[in-house]
């Protein structure tokens, strides 16, 4: 795969065809054009045109004549997507334009492309900050209108600068994700759509946008895919397994991570095995393939979700399924289901959810293994774990019963000392005595960094570093996000205020010994396994 060129070395190569030939320059025509309205090719988003008219006459012509053109030139060049592009006016030029119409009043003149720099650029950041508490949407609305402006430079139309550089940082950690389903709604789930999947499959006629819908989320269920990678599926999706004949491939291309989606999917040689279709997502497709040919035909396309709108839609022409019509058939369907929440309250459902329900269930099934559970759900081992990866409630319920039985195991055979804890010494006596006046040992040893009793000694290092690695090493079996939130503030303490008190090399030392030979009450998992 090709390396990204950066930003620079993209607006100083020179612009060439697919060939390779040097292109001519497009000339900007100035003044208004008589045609204001830009039409899109058809794609899997709702938008079919976009009308620059209203944004003609507000005191900066010569910006938007310019974005217009812009953006007619990418339509033509075939490189972005059609609904990128719809994105790139609905959410990036709509948005730019309102902020113009205050710049102009505040210089109290016209705009024209050279107050397009910089400077104009960083208010805009700013106004955005102020104006827009979500800061995700502040970051698409500015990334798709940069998008605009760097063509715009490419050609030769625009000043060349530097873009500030992330200026919306830490966007996505504001932004809360979809959780996935638990196991008693994911049951509910898959038999309602069980259901209706058999019926469907049963029909004989092209299917509508409410039937595509079922099946999209039946898919979803099944694949893990993301919305824009199924809304975009082509008739040849689907490919022979190039070993086995009871498979299929599904082809799907993931655009925002420029690669290809790849899956080995189950093929079942009959379609009256309905108790199982759910996994046999090769039958579905194929099924809307061979209902809708009649209709990609009329309509000229090869999106396998493309229906003829019913009589009570707002689309005359055939068109294609969308994110906003998948949403609104979704809600239409959970209710008619009466699908509920383990709080009983209505099921939200979205193929967000699904993805991550999928992701969910492949770690359970590996066994918990995080290198199965991400290169299947085609990303990084990191995205995994701190993006879709959720420790349910039963594991969260064995895991405290692991660490109490874990706990008296430890003390039976390990040595402690006056006044010690498994981690490190306590000053309080009580905590060491039952209500018989038996001596015990305190075993919220997880709490040890945050107790003001705590006592550590330079005896006790090894220890706390045994600890400390044990720690560190439970990342990989609980989740980056659990273990962030249960497990980091103890490293953090045991760096940034217990080792801060000793000698530096001395506390290297041990803690390097720690890390390879840890005491025997702190083994991580793996080195049990070889000991046993």
């Amino acid at each position: 795969m090709k390396k990204r060129k950066n930003f620079k070395q993209a607006l100083s190569a020179p612009v060439k065809d697919q060939d390779g030939v040097l292109m001519t320059m497009p000339i900007l025509k100035s003044g208004i054009p008589e045609n204001k309205v830009l039409s899109l090719p058809k794609n899997y988003s709702s938008l079919r045109s976009y009308d620059f008219t209203k944004y003609y006459g507000r005191g900066f012509d010569a910006i938007t004549n310019a974005m217009q053109q812009t953006i007619d030139i990418m339509l033509s060049e075939s490189v972005v997507e059609p609904s990128t592009i719809s994105g790139y006016c609905r959410s990036g030029f709509k948005y730019f334009a309102d902020y113009l119409k205050i710049y102009t009043q505040a210089l109290g003149r016209d705009l024209t492309l050279s107050d397009v720099n910089v400077e104009l650029i960083e208010c805009y950041i700013q106004h955005m900050k102020l104006h827009t508490p979500n800061s995700v949407s502040a970051r698409t609305q500015y990334t798709h209108i940069k998008s605009i402006l760097v063509k715009m430079q490419q050609i030769g139309w625009l000043e060349r600068f530097d873009f500030p550089k992330n200026p919306f940082p830490n966007s996505n950690r504001k932004k809360k994700g979809q959780p996935a389903f638990s196991k008693a709604e994911r049951k509910r789930l898959v038999h309602a759509l069980r259901v209706d999947v058999n019926h469907i499959l049963e029909k004989s006629q092209p299917l509508t946008s409410y039937e595509l819908t079922i099946f999209i989320m039946a898919i979803a269920l099944r694949s893990g895919m993301n919305t824009t990678p199924l809304l975009e599926m082509t008739t040849d999706s689907i490919q022979a397994h190039p070993l086995k004949d009871n498979r299929k491939l599904l082809v799907l291309y993931k655009r925002r991570g420029n690669a290809t989606h790849i899956q080995s999917i189950r093929r079942s040689s009959s379609v009256e095995n309905v108790q199982t279709v759910l996994a046999d997502v090769a039958v579905m497709v194929q099924h809307i393939i061979e209902m809708n040919q009649s209709v990609r035909v009329q309509s000229g396309t090869d999106l396998v979700f493309t229906y003829r709108p019913d009589a009570n839609s707002n689309y005359v022409e055939i068109t294609t399924l969308e994110a906003t019509r998948l949403s609104h058939n979704i809600l239409k369907w959970v209710k008619k289901k009466g699908l509920k929440n383990d709080n009983g309250d209505p099921l939200k459902v979205n193929v967000s959810r699904f993805r991550k329900t999928f992701e969910n269930r492949i770690w359970e099934l590996s066994g918990g293994d995080p290198f199965v559970t991400a290169a299947l759900s085609n990303h990084t081992v990191k995205v995994s774990q701190t993006h879709y990866l959720k420790a349910p409630k039963e594991a969260e319920k064995n895991f405290n019963y692991m660490g109490k039985v874990r706990t008296e195991e430890l003390l039976i055979n390990v040595e402690v000392v006056e006044n010690n804890t498994p981690v490190s010494k306590c000053s309080d006596s009580s905590k060491r005595l039952d209500e018989h006046g038996k001596k015990i040992y305190c075993t919220n040893f997880l709490s040890c960094v945050r107790c003001r009793n705590m006592v550590v000694t330079k005896e006790d290092l090894y220890r706390l570093f045994s600890f400390y690695w044990l720690i560190v090493h439970e990342r990989d079996q609980v989740g980056a996000k659990r273990w962030s939130r249960y497990f980091a503030h103890i490293i953090r303490i045991i760096d940034r205020d217990i080792a801060s008190q000793f000698d530096e090399v001395y506390v290297q030392t041990i803690k390097a010994e720690a890390h390879v030979n840890p005491h025997s009450a702190w083994k991580h998992r793996s080195q049990l396994e070889e000991v046993a």
